[in-house]
């Protein structure tokens, strides 16, 4: 829209005192080549939507990263539950050896080695803290540190039945970041038609009324209409359409070519993840039936032995070491299967990755 005054002089600036003086009024409206107006607004909503699935993907991983923070400080809780529980029972070994060696029946070095437990008890205990401060650290970079420290209580989830390898690869294909590749995709395919598009002319019209007072030689002086209509002449299109569709179609291939590689790591991802969290399970059941009970009767038994003057303190001080080993071990393989099913809800989705 116009508003203004045409040729009015500046010795008066009079408005009718000259016969071109005028007040016009005018509407310009330009018109875009082809479909330009469609493919612009379908491509800026399959950007939008791509933006809306890179959300989507931003949140899955702040959930995995936040889960698997979490599930290590439930591994570090835990841990050292099992440590300190050793506490006393190894307090009762080095008094009973300071005792036996005092009465002449034991020796020097059972106390000595009774001693060393104890320290190597708190060099576990010191460790594990110092894990958990570094872990709580990190979960305060999503959730804050005051929440951090005092986040809790923390506990590992129960083992479940891992779905088939095939399933979780076809809803792989609806993960937050393939989508967002998908919509770019569609995106950059929409704007090689808006390029083709532009190749074709354009057009505007302009309307504008001038408004004349006044009479010159006795006479009134009447309105003046204006209409004029502008077309564009792309003569020239090797310098700017035909390269505007060339960089179009690169960057279409480009987005092809980058999905189809990350459709190849995500599935990479899924396929380690899967096989981690199988053999894990696999191992996790071995611990559970055999080697557990195995190191705990090992413990009684060199404890026994112990008692009735039958083995020395290092060789219950050792069964109770590789129990506690033991169980240490089972401990990080029920927390390693969870972050690898941490990553397949990730990678696949889930009831609370959804959430």
């Amino acid at each position: 829209l116009r508003f203004g005054a045409i040729n009015v002089p500046v010795d008066s600036f009079s408005l009718d005192a000259e016969d071109m003086t005028m007040l016009e009024v005018g509407l310009s409206q330009e018109f875009q080549p082809g479909r330009t107006r469609q493919l612009t607004r379908r491509r800026m909503e399959q950007s939008a939507s791509a933006m809306e699935a890179a959300i989507g993907d931003r949140r899955r991983t702040v959930q995995r990263e936040v889960r698997r923070t979490w599930a290590e400080l439930a591994y570090l809780v835990r841990a050292r539950e099992i440590v300190a529980s050793q506490a006393d029972w190894v307090e009762q070994m080095r008094s009973a050896a300071r005792a036996r060696y005092a009465s002449g029946e034991g020796k020097q070095l059972e106390v000595l080695q009774a001693g060393l437990d104890v320290a190597m008890l708190r060099e576990q205990l010191l460790d594990i803290d110092r894990d958990e401060a570094m872990r709580r650290a990190q979960l305060g970079r999503w959730i804050g540190q005051d929440e951090a420290m005092q986040a809790g209580p923390f506990s590992l989830p129960a083992r479940a039945e891992l779905e088939p390898l095939a399933l979780l690869e076809q809803r792989l294909l609806q993960h937050p970041a393939q989508v967002d590749f998908e919509r770019r995709i569609e995106a950059a395919e929409t704007g090689i038609d808006l390029a083709e598009q532009r190749k074709l002319p354009g057009w505007m019209l302009d309307v504008s009324y001038g408004f004349r007072d006044g009479e010159m030689d006795g006479a009134s002086r009447p309105d003046m209409l204006s209409a004029m209509v502008s077309v564009d002449l792309p003569l020239f299109r090797g310098n700017r359409q035909d390269r505007e569709v060339s960089a179009a179609r690169a960057d279409a291939r480009a987005l092809h070519e980058m999905h189809e590689d990350h459709q190849r790591e995500m599935q990479a991802m899924l396929a380690e993840a899967w096989s981690v969290a199988r053999r894990t399970i696999e191992l996790e059941r071995l611990y559970e039936s055999d080697l557990v009970p195995l190191a705990e009767q090992s413990v009684q038994a060199a404890l026994l032995a112990y008692r009735s003057n039958r083995a020395m303190v290092d060789e219950a001080i050792l069964a109770r070491r590789t129990a506690l080993e033991t169980w240490l071990k089972h401990l990080r393989l029920v927390a390693d299967r969870s972050q690898a099913q941490y990553d397949i809800d990730y990678l696949v989705g889930g009831a609370e990755s959804e959430q």
